[in-house]
């Protein structure tokens, strides 16, 4: 049942990005990245295999979508890449996760433009790039906590982590 949650909520993620982000006048001329902030939140949620996995489907069917204009599977391997290195953090350590997320979530703009340009693409422009960075990270950093919310609330995944590993602190019992 879980498994038919995630995808459907990353389909209604895709087609959110498509139909009403993709066209929004936001101003620094970036906009937030739906489906890459679903991916982290699910590989947060689930872990690195599972992370990996959802960031492959989820990056092949963004790189089908219209107005899609690159080669296919350069956002399979993009979001692929980000969803296993947030889901391995995540498992690692409790909260080391968040930082990760953050350095990817940054790191992800720049590695597909980086991965355009190593494939040829004539429309990578650094300088355009660099120009829209900033708001890109930071609109994504600003709706990340909404999708966090989303993710846990549509797939049941709230209560599936601690924030304290079992057994970290000694459990006071009261008499």
């Amino acid at each position: 049942m879980r498994g038919m949650a995630v995808m459907l909520l990353a389909g209604l993620i895709m087609i959110v990005q498509v139909t009403v982000v993709n066209r929004l006048p936001l101003p620094g001329g970036g906009g937030p990245d739906l489906i890459l902030m679903g991916v982290v939140a699910l590989a947060l949620a689930r872990g690195a295999v599972a992370g990996a996995g959802i960031g492959f489907a989820a990056g092949l069917v963004a790189d089908i979508l219209p107005p899609a204009a690159h080669v296919i599977g350069q956002y399979a391997l993009v979001f692929c890449l980000v969803g296993y290195t947030v889901g391995r953090a995540a498992e690692r350590a409790p909260g080391f996760g968040a930082v990760v997320m953050i350095f990817m979530v940054m790191l992800a703009p720049l590695l597909a433009a980086g991965i355009g340009g190593l494939l040829g693409d004539p429309r990578v422009d650094w300088a355009v790039l660099f120009g829209l960075w900033p708001s890109m990270v930071m609109y994504n950093l600003a709706i990340a906590a909404v999708m966090f919310w989303v993710v846990a609330r549509a797939t049941g995944e709230r209560g599936r982590r601690e924030a304290v590993p079992t057994g970290a602190y000694p459990v006071r019992r009261r008499v």
